[in-house]
């Protein structure tokens, strides 16, 4: 039987994207998932369709409420919560390709990875896309290579959301790793870097199915600030 991935979703203050965002999760060709989303204290709306969601429209879709503690810890929150073999991240102002959890699922599978992950497509304000890389290529990653690779930047992505995990490296990592929730800016390299040092292979899928939107007034779009 296939294993089960559970997909975390961070929340805040995002309505008016979250249901694109759901919805596209939802519609995954790999059916058996759970989908954990955390509302990190949003004062928007967002947390009311969440609950929709969960109640209404997907029994696979999981709501989890907490007061605003930041990315880094509604993430973990979600990992804590999370039942499947598997862990994936979708932020909850992007969406995804159908075939984006079956695809990393079988590359981990046939090539025996901790971690699959693929390239992405950036979404501009003004409808502008880019590509990172999309040529299709497939990269096996020993443990040394992975973490270069992943510190180089060259072409993977130091984000946590284009890519599936083996539910164990998130077991070593809560035991073992003290993380600085307060990090707003690269938290995800930081995490990935713990994360691919204790993963003994990966595989990188050089093709593009997470849409990656730039929101104006995003952290990723915001001026230089303390935090960055």
């Amino acid at each position: 039987m296939e294993e089960k991935i559970s997909i975390i979703i961070p929340a805040y203050n995002i309505r008016n994207y979250i249901e694109k965002c759901l919805d596209s999760v939802c519609a995954q060709t790999y059916r058996n998932i759970e989908i954990i989303v955390v509302d990190d204290g949003s004062t928007d709306g967002t947390a009311d369709i969440i609950d929709i969601y969960a109640k209404n429209k997907d029994s696979r879709v999981k709501a989890i409420h907490q007061k605003n503690s930041g990315v880094t810890s509604a993430r973990l929150e979600g990992v804590k919560k999370a039942e499947g073999e598997f862990i994936g991240f979708v932020d909850g102002d992007d969406y995804i390709e159908p075939y984006m959890y079956e695809s990393l699922y079988k590359n981990a599978v046939e090539y025996n990875a901790d971690i699959s992950h693929c390239g992405y497509q950036m979404v501009f304000p003004n409808g502008r896309i880019d590509y990172y890389y999309n040529t299709g290529s497939i990269k096996v990653q020993d443990n040394e290579t992975g973490v270069k690779d992943l510190l180089a930047g060259n072409f993977i992505e130091p984000g946590l959301w284009n890519k599936l995990y083996k539910k164990n490296l998130f077991l070593d990592f809560l035991s073992n790793v003290k993380m600085d929730y307060s990090i707003k800016i690269n938290e995800d390299l930081l995490m990935n870097y713990y994360l691919f040092r204790e993963a003994r292979k990966s595989v990188f899928m050089d093709k593009c199915p997470y849409h990656y939107l730039l929101r104006k007034n995003s952290a990723a779009t915001s001026g230089i600030n303390i935090n960055k």
